[in-house]
This record gives C-alpha cells, structure tokens and sequence, in this order.
C-alpha cells in the first residue's frame, strides 16, 4: 500500500469522523518522516483553504476538527516518548520537550498571527481553532506566560469583533483562561460586559456556558433567566441547575427564579425549569419536597410553591403520590408534631390535586381526606386552642393563620351532603368570625367556605350581617354590685334580723324547757320566718350577673368587620344594593373612613368603592369623597381609592357626571325661573329656545367635570410612588382597551412610561403595558390611528429630552421601530384573520408622509439619520400616492448632506419607483377604455366616492383629518367631542385632543427640563417644532374604513407574522383614491406635494376653492326647498356636514 500524502489526509478527513483515528496514525508517521520546516510549510497550505471558508460546511469542520485532534496529539505522543526514555538528564528532557511541544506552539503562532486578518473568515477560524486547541488539551494542561499573554490579548481584541460568531468562539477560547478566585480577572470582566450588553444570542449564551460561578457572576447568571431571547434563558436556568448550588441563593432569588420560569411563555424554557432545575434541587435535598417547601417561602409565595408541587405530581402516578405521603395518622388527620406550614400546604395541594383527576380517583382521595365533622372538632380542638394560647406570639400566630387558611380550604373538595357535617361546619365557622383571636386574614376563607354551606346570596347576606353585628357588639356578662350605702343598710336589717332570731331561739329552748309546746310551735315558725328573711337579704348582697350588648370600637374588631362586608361584596353574586348592604355601608363602613388607623380606613375605602358599583345613584354621593382620598391620605389609602376610581368609570363610563353637571346648571338657572315663565306663557319659541340652551349648558357642566376627572386620573401617571403610577397606568391602559377615553396624548404618556429607565423595576408596570400596547393597536384601525398621531410628540419628547432627564438613555430608534410596527395596518387582527390578501396600509402611508416633512423641515438636525432609518422600514400601499411621494424623495435628496442619510433617502426612493413602476405595468396591462367609457370614467369616480362616504357613515375627525397644525398639537385643552349612548345610559366618550390639563402640561414640561421633582414622565407637551414645520409643506388628508363604534370588538393577540406583500394584481379601492377622483373630476390633477412655499401657497388655495364650491354645491342642490324650512337630512350625513365646517380646535385661550 503506497504511503499516504498531506493532500491525501485533508482530503479524506473531510468525508467522515470515523477515519478520523486512522489519519491521525498516517499523518504521525508523515510528520514524523520528514523534515519540521517542510511539514509546516505543506501543512499550513492545506489548512488555508479550510480557513477561508466562513460558511459552517460540514467538510471545513470536519478539517479544523481534524487539525486540532492532529495538533493535541503530537503534544501526547512526545511525552508518551518521554516518560519511556527515562532520566536522561535535565537538559535532554527540556529538549525534548520544547520538541513535543514544537508543532502546537508553532500552529498557535500562526493563528495568533492570522486572528486580525480583515477576511472574516479567517478571523473565525482562527478563533474556532483556538479553542479547539485549548479544549482538546488535558486538565492538566499548562501554558507559559507568554503564550497565555498573547492568546488572552488576541480573544480579548476578537470579543469586540463586528461579526458575532467571531465574538462566539472567542468567548470559548477564552473559557479556560478565566480565574474565578482573581476578583479582577480580566477574562471575567469581558464575560460580565458581554453577557449583559451583546447584541446577541448566540453569543450570550456561549459566555453563559463559559462563565464560572462565582459571588461575583452569579448575579449576571441570574439575570440571563429573564433575557429577551427564550433560548438564552433555557441555556440560563440549565446552567443554575448544574453549576449553582440551591444554598448558595437566597429565599427571594429562589421565588424568582422559580416564577419566571415556570410561566415563562416559551415552553422550552418551562420544560428547562421544571425537569431541570426543580429536579436538581429536588436531589439536593434527597427526593423530599417537604424539605424543598421549607427552603422557599410558603406563606409568602403560595401561588409559586403550588405551581412547584404541582409539577412535580405530573411526573408521578397519583397511586405513588398518596402512598408516600406519609404524615397522616389516625382518622387522616396530621398530628401536632408534624403540623407546620409546608406540610398542611402540601397536604392541601395533594387533595386539590387528586380532586382535580376526576372520579377516577375518590379512592385516593378518600385516602389523604376526613370527613367533615372530624375536621370540624379537628380545627376546633387542635387549631382554635393554639391559636388561642399564643398570647402575644406574633409570629407563632401567623404561622397558625396560615396553616388554618390551609386547612380550611380543604372543606372545599369534600362532600358537603350530609346534614349534621353541614351544621357542625356552620357552628364552626361562626365561632371562628366571632373570636376575638382570628384575626381579619381569615375572613376571606371563612366566608368563602360558609358559602358552601348557605348557597343562598340573600340568606348568607342577612346571616353574616348579623354574625357583623355580634362581632362588633358582643353579648357580655357583666356583675352588678351594691353600693356603699345600700351594703350599709342591708347589713344593718341582717343584724337586726340576726338579733331577732338568736331571742327567738333562746325563748324556744325556754318553752321547751318548760314543756310549753304550743308557745314552742309558734317559736319555732318564727324562727323559720327570721331564717327565710335573712336568707334572701344575704342574697341580695351577693353581685348579680347581667348579660349586656357592648360596643367594641377598637381598630381589630373593626377591621374584622369591614374585612366580612368586602369578602361578601366580593365573592358573592350580589347584583344590587339591598336595604342590608345600605344598612352596612351607614353604620360600618362610612364611620370606618374617618378612623385613625390607616389599615381600616383603607378597608373602608375597599368596601366603600365595592358598594357603588352595585349602584349609580350611590357613585355621585361618593364620587368626591373617593377623589379626596386619593388625594390626602396615606400611600396604601390611596392606591386603593385610586383602584376604586378606576373601576367606577371603567364600570359606568364618564357618565358618572352628569347628576352632578345637572345639578349645576339647574342651580345657574334658577335665579331667572320666574321671569322665564312669565316668558314661557307668551312666546314658546322663546321656550324652546331656552330648553336648548339649559340642556347645553348641562352637557358643558358634564363634560367639564369629566375632562377634570380624567385630568386628575392621569396625573397620577407622575406620581414619585411606583405603585400609584402602576395603578394608574393600568387603570388607564383599561378605559383606552375599553373606549372610555380616547387620547393620543395619553398614549404617548403610556409609551413614555413604559421606556422611562425609572420604572425598569415596576415588573407589573412593563408587563402590564407590554401586553396593552401591541393589543390595542391591532384590534382595530382607530387605535392605530392615536398612534399615528402620538408618533412625532412621542419621538420628539425623546429626541429633544435634556440630558439631566432620564428619557435621554432612552433609545429613540428601539421606540421608532415599535410605533412603525403598531401602526402596520397589515397587522390588525381584522387583516390577519382575512382570507384576502390585504396590500393597503394607510398607518405606514401617513407616517411616511410625516416623517418626510420632518426631515425636509429641519434638515441638518441629528435626528435626520432617525427619520431616514424608519423610511426604509415603512411597507408603503400601492394606492398611496408614489408620483408624490417621489417627489419628496427628490427634494430630500437636495437638502439633506449626511451620507448615510442620502444612501437610506436613496434607497427608499427605489423602493417607491420600483412600486411605482410596479403599478405602471400593471395598469398598463389593463384593457384600453372607449373614449366614451373615458367620458364615464369621472362620473364612476364620483358614484364611487359618494357611496364609500355613505356606507361607512360620517367619519370622525380623528379618521379624516389634516396633518395637525402647531396650535393644534400643542393646545392646553381638553375637548369633549362626542357623547356616545347606548340603551340604559349615555356614557360621555372622552377625547382628549392633544393634552391634559395646564396643571399636567407644566408639571410634565418641568419634568422634562430635568428638574428634580422625582416624577417619572416629563411632558406630554413639548416642543414639536418639527411637525409643525412639517405642515407648512405639505397637508395630507388621512382616511379610513375603520367605524367609529362605541363598544370595542373583541380584542385578540396579534399573530408574529406579517401578511404576505403582493406586488401585483388589482388594488382595493379606498377612501382616498375616491375622494382623489372626486377633486381630479372637478380642479383636474391635484397638485404634487412639494416643500416650497409656493407650492405650499397653491395647496392652501386649491383647498379653499375646493371646500367654497363644496360649500356651493351643498347650498344650490335643492332649490325647491323652502329657504326657512330646513331639509330633512339623514343623520349619518349631518354629522359630515357639520365634521367638514367645524373650524380648527383652539385652545382654553383662544389662541
């Protein structure tokens, strides 16, 4: 067999792992038959040509594989060599040493040499290489300074290469060369930077497999549970399964980690947490869960350790589950010994869970559970006598609190059929609520399980009014003693009675004496008399027990009571407010607002607000209260109030106003009574008249006090207390989801919020608006509208954010990339549920439009490289108007100067003549018109129009409008547009056009200058120069399909994906095209958009001329009808009317 070459072994070793052992035999004795300098020369020549290649092709890797087993292979052979030749002196086994190490020293050499090289390629290889090299090496294994000097500078320089897979392998190269002992170990340092600030996923999760756990990286481990890609965070929790110790975690970091991953959305990370690190800390505490339950915090936690045992019962057949469960003894029942709070949870999970089976397994079930009665005198005996007995035991009581919330829902998987349990269970209950030792904390479950036994509302209503007024005043035994002088005086008639009888008894014994038997009788029944009278004096004297009503009025008991009353508004079905509840709202709850301590105020509060939404009549009764509330009290007060009043306009809508709006214009109206009816009797024009203006005046009354409650509301969205913001930005999120509200200025706030590096650690703030924003912005076009209109405030607020704000860290081209996604109109749920394929995206159109005014009006800014950026993202309509848009493009084109910025103009010009071309083919493959049909064609576009306008109805000034002009964008009111109403009431949709109150916009501009006021969210009004220099170029008239309706459709999660775009076939004809037909017919072609004034002045002019022949045309189109009698005109088309009169919106001012 003829030997093999070098050319031969690279090329098979390409063709498979398993010849791999064989090559390396045949390269030894090649490397070994010739010469080093020869060998290396020819060597290097053919690992080139693998390492030009960057694609990752199966021959390449197998070659650098093969290279690196090569390379390690000949370090061990030397030394194989070595240990045979035996001592032959120091220097021949330094020699032969440098010798084995030759080939290795000389190969990373050359990759060190090669690591910079500007083909990527190579710089990937040579990092994949290297880390081969330094894998395949024992654990032994050691290098000189030098070299590790040079590898660590190398990787280190390749960690900030642009190419990630680059950054990737020198993050395994550098893996070995980390020293978790150094605290300033610059290996560790480079792995903090990158886990956290990489780009990357993939790169992220190669330093989470390389990094070792330290005190000082087990934070930054931590972290990557929570990353943004579902992949780093499996490789996350896989890595604290298997290298982090349980102990080494707090109680807290456990709950989390255990929380996030075990509702994390993505399933791979879920399987991760559950098979993974559950089980590895499972083993670590020998198989127990009972000991795994004691490292976390069950009282605190219960929700997370439920979720914990219940994945661990799916591994498990039920059967297994109920036999090892051994802490029940006699009558099933846990005894005192073993009774903590991990094991009465677990042994309510365990009945929770096996319930839950179904029928299938009653046996078992019968197995973990008593019956009632027995669990009655359990808890009576067992829980009541410890929790009476702990005394001032704060912590002792908790415990037992706890374990009896266990233990009482355990009544709850029972069966409650039998009579005698269910009034055994129903005494219990009773005697619970009315101990003076439960405290409040177990209403909640009191009263849920006496509903199981009283599943009547009305009777468990009456029955725990009762038990309230039992509570807070008690039957009381009470001894009643006489008084100074009456104990004198009855002491005196005892003696006297006392005296008496002892002469009684003497003569007695006399007669006796004296055989007088007849004086001795009569004697004798007066000394009985005498006995039965000192008898009854002596128990007069006695104190006599009297059972008495007290009132009790300390801040326990009245806690208890307001704590009943909530439970009861919230868990029973009750469906209005009855004469017990009003009963309890005067006597109870009210005299609890005014209490000292905040704790039962803020119960009052609870039930207070739970009362009004059973009610309309009760809210404005309660209304102001509720606002002072939240206003001046303590924090926890007021973030209750504030839920309160979130759900009263949530629940009755802005409405809620209009009693009290009435009331005020009645009482503006009264003073003129009189003289009016004396009016009234001789002209009733005039009375109509004056109904007309009455009703105005309380429609202005209403909407003013809704536009002040709507104000107050939102302010809270400033607040310094991350829970009052919370709340408030949830509450809001709400009335948006639900239509209450409609403002684009709190929109942006909301956005603002959202980004604000301030709020980073609300979770329940970024969670709650990150499900809203993308929700509401796809459930129907409408909504993307406000967005449309919050895009440049929003942007701008961020752009012009001083740098003392912290909207400055903000990145402005993350949030641009998110509302350039929002209004995608391709990604309503409407269009991704449509069968058709939908091509028009009115949302990117207007937003295209917007955003080439603002860089043509400030072309030299720092924001233009922004602007230029999100053109190119925008997925245009093949109806939009192209020809116009180009022109744009060209103007652009010869004011802006930054090179990237022209190179991003440029490229979204092609991609506007590539449409544009697209559609010109395609209209000329259409069929040539007649000259008559040419004729025609206006009239069509007409018909058309006119009927896209009546079958949508009148649109709405938000669906049809202008690009704002700056008074609009930065006017200081908010208007009250529409009053929407429905069968009950009318509910009083608010629009808050552009801002919220002048109190919101200066503490909002204050906020935004940097001053240290300590709110989150600077202002909603600043500055928006660019779009009002905007409108001076250009005035687009925006349109939609979308209805304006008042109760929203059902909202659904938008898909990931986008709908497919088509470049051909016939458009679908929208509000603009017709209305462009319709000016074309009657002014010829409009005029394109451009950026002078002088064009912008034959736009002004071509849209007065058109709106005063609209003018003409609506006024000569009936000339049969009577000049003082008013045509009867369809609703739907007076409201057109009045939408294209009603003048531009101005502000409080006028101005």
């Amino acid at each position: 067999m003829p030997q093999m070459t070098l050319l031969d072994v690279f090329d098979q070793c390409q063709d498979g792992m398993q010849c791999h052992n064989r090559l390396l035999k045949s390269m030894a004795k090649i490397y070994q038959s010739m010469e080093f300098d020869a060998f290396w020369s020819e060597f290097v020549h053919y690992l080139k040509y693998s390492m030009i290649v960057f694609k990752r092709e199966a021959a390449v890797e197998r070659t650098i594989d093969f290279v690196a087993k090569f390379s390690v292979s000949t370090t061990k052979r030397q030394d194989q060599q070595q240990e045979g030749t035996g001592d032959k002196g120091e220097e021949d086994a330094a020699k032969l040493k440098d010798e084995s190490n030759k080939f290795l020293l000389t190969i990373l050499e050359f990759l060190l040499q090669s690591h910079s090289a500007k083909e990527r390629g190579v710089r990937f290889r040579c990092c994949q290489l290297i880390n081969k090299l330094l894998s395949n090496l024992g654990d032994e294994a050691q290098i000189d300074d030098d070299l590790y000097d040079k590898i660590y500078t190398s990787m280190l320089e390749r960690l900030r290469d642009k190419v990630p897979v680059v950054r990737m392998h020198a993050v395994l190269a550098l893996s070995r060369l980390q020293d978790p002992t150094d605290e300033n170990c610059p290996v560790i340092k480079a792995y903090l930077f990158l886990i956290s600030r990489d780009p990357n996923p993939d790169v992220r999760r190669a330093v989470l497999s390389c990094i070792a756990p330290s005190t000082k990286t087990l934070m930054a481990v931590i972290e990557r549970t929570r990353d943004v890609k579902d992949t780093v965070r499996r490789v996350a929790y896989n890595v604290v399964a298997e290298k982090i110790h349980i102990k080494a975690l707090s109680i807290a970091q456990r709950i989390q980690l255990l929380q996030d991953g075990l509702s994390d959305r993505a399933d791979m990370v879920k399987e991760a947490c559950a098979t993974k690190l559950l089980q590895a800390w499972l083993l670590q505490f020998q198989g127990s869960a009972l000991q795994l339950l004691q490292s976390l915090d069950v009282e605190q936690s219960a929700d997370v350790c439920q979720q914990v045992l219940y994945k661990l019962f799916e591994k498990v057949p039920v059967e297994e589950i109920v036999d090892n469960f051994d802490l029940l003894g006699e009558e099933t029942l846990i005894s005192d010994d073993k009774l903590t709070c991990e094991s009465a949870m677990y042994w309510r999970v365990l009945c929770q869970f096996v319930q839950e089976k179904g029928v299938t397994y009653e046996e078992q079930l019968d197995k973990v559970l008593p019956s009632c009665i027995v669990l009655c005198k359990y808890v009576r005996n067992r829980f009541l006598e410890k929790l009476t007995g702990c005394g001032d035991d704060f912590d002792r009581q908790l415990e037992l609190e706890y374990i009896g919330q266990q233990i009482l829902s355990l009544f709850k998987y029972m069966d409650l059929s039998d009579q005698a349990g269910r009034r055994e269970l129903e005494k219990l209950l009773h005697d619970m609520m009315i101990c003076d030792h439960v405290s409040h904390a177990l209403m909640k479950y009191i009263i849920s399980t006496l509903h199981l036994v009283k599943t009547n509302t009305d009777t468990l209503v009456a029955y725990l009014a009762e038990t309230i007024s039992e509570i807070r005043e008690p039957i009381t035994i009470v001894e009643k003693t006489l008084d100074k002088d009456e104990r004198r005086q009855l002491d005196l008639k005892i003696a006297s009675i006392r005296v008496r009888l002892n002469q009684a008894k003497e003569e007695l014994e006399e007669c006796v004496r004296c055989q007088e038997f007849a004086q001795a009788a009569e004697l004798k029944s007066s000394v009985a008399e005498l006995d039965a009278e000192r008898s009854l004096l002596l128990e007069q004297g006695e104190p006599q027990s009297q059972e008495i009503r007290t009132e009790k009025s300390d801040p326990f008991t009245i806690l208890k009571c307001l704590t009943v009353i909530s439970e009861l508004l919230t868990q029973l079905p009750v469906k209005t407010l009855t004469p017990t509840l009003h009963m309890l709202l005067e006597s109870q709850v009210l005299p609890g607002v005014q209490n000292a301590e905040s704790d039962v105020r803020n119960a009052a509060i609870k039930a207070l607000g739970l009362s009004c939404l059973l009610k309309e009549e009760v809210v404005m009764q309660y209304l102001p209260l509720l606002i002072e509330v939240s206003q001046h009290d303590t924090e926890t007060v007021k973030t209750t109030a504030l839920q309160c009043l979130f759900d009263l306009v949530h629940m009755f809508g802005l409405g809620i106003t209009r009693q009290e709006a009435s009331t005020a214009a009645e009482g503006s109206n009264t003073s003129s009574s009189s003289d009016m009816a004396e009016v009234t009797a001789d002209s009733p024009d005039d009375t109509l008249a004056d109904a007309v203006t009455t009703s105005s005046k309380k429609s202005d009354a209403s909407a003013d006090i809704a536009t002040k409650l709507v104000a107050i509301l939102s302010a809270f969205l400033d607040s310094e207390s991350s829970e009052l913001r919370t709340v408030a930005a949830e509450g809001m999120a709400k009335l948006l989801l639900s239509g209450r509200v409609v403002s684009s200025k709190l929109l942006s706030h909301l956005l603002l919020l959202w980004y604000n590096p301030l709020t980073e650690d609300d979770n329940h703030l970024r969670h709650c608006l990150g499900a809203f924003l993308p929700v509401f912005a796809f459930a129907c076009r409408a909504n993307q509208e406000l967005f449309e209109e919050a895009f440049m405030p929003t942007l701008n607020t961020l752009l012009n954010a001083p740098t003392s704000s912290p909207l400055n860290e903000v990145n402005v081209g993350n949030v641009g990339d998110f509302l350039v996604q929002l209004v995608n109109s391709k990604l309503l749920v409407v269009n991704q549920n449509s069968q058709s394929l939908v091509t028009d995206n009115p949302g990117h159109d207007h937003i295209a439009v917007l955003v080439c005014n603002a860089i043509l009006s400030s072309p030299d800014s720092f924001s233009v490289k922004l602007w230029t950026r999100l053109l190119n993202q925008l997925d245009l309509s093949p109806d939009t108007q192209l020809k116009d848009m180009q022109v744009l493009c060209d103007q652009m084109l010869e004011v802006v100067k930054e090179k990237q910025s022209v190179k991003a103009v440029e490229r979204f010009k092609a991609s506007v003549e590539s449409m544009l071309a697209d559609k010109t083919s395609i209209t000329n493959a259409d069929a040539a018109p007649t000259s008559e049909e040419a004729e025609g064609g206006e009239d069509t576009a007409v018909d058309a129009s006119g009927a896209v306008t009546e079958s949508h109805g009148p649109l709405s000034s938000s669906q049809t409008s202008t690009v704002p002009d700056s008074q609009d964008t930065v006017a200081t009111s908010v208007d009250i547009t529409s009053v929407a109403s429905d069968s009950q009431s009318s509910d009083i949709a608010i629009s808050v056009v552009d801002t919220l109150s002048d109190s919101q916009s200066t503490q909002v501009e204050n906020s935004s200058q940097g001053e240290a006021t300590g709110t989150v969210t600077p202002a909603l009004n600043t500055t928006i120069e660019n779009t009002a220099a905007s409108t001076k170029n250009v005035k687009v008239k925006r349109t939609t399909r979308a209805k304006s309706v008042k109760t929203p459709a059902p909202i659904l999660m938008p898909q990931a994906n986008k709908t497919a775009k088509s470049t051909t076939g016939r458009r679908t004809r929208t509000q603009a095209q017709a209305d462009s037909e319709l000016e074309n017919s009657v002014f010829g072609s409009p005029t394109p958009l451009r950026g002078s004034k002088a064009n912008v002045k034959q736009v002004e002019s071509l849209e007065h001329t058109r709106r005063n022949l609209q003018g003409l045309l609506l006024e000569g189109k009936d000339s049969s009808q009577s000049v003082t009698e008013e045509p009867k005109t369809p609703r739907s088309k007076r409201a057109g009317i009045r939408s294209q009169k009603r003048p531009a919106l101005t502000d409080v001012n006028g101005d």
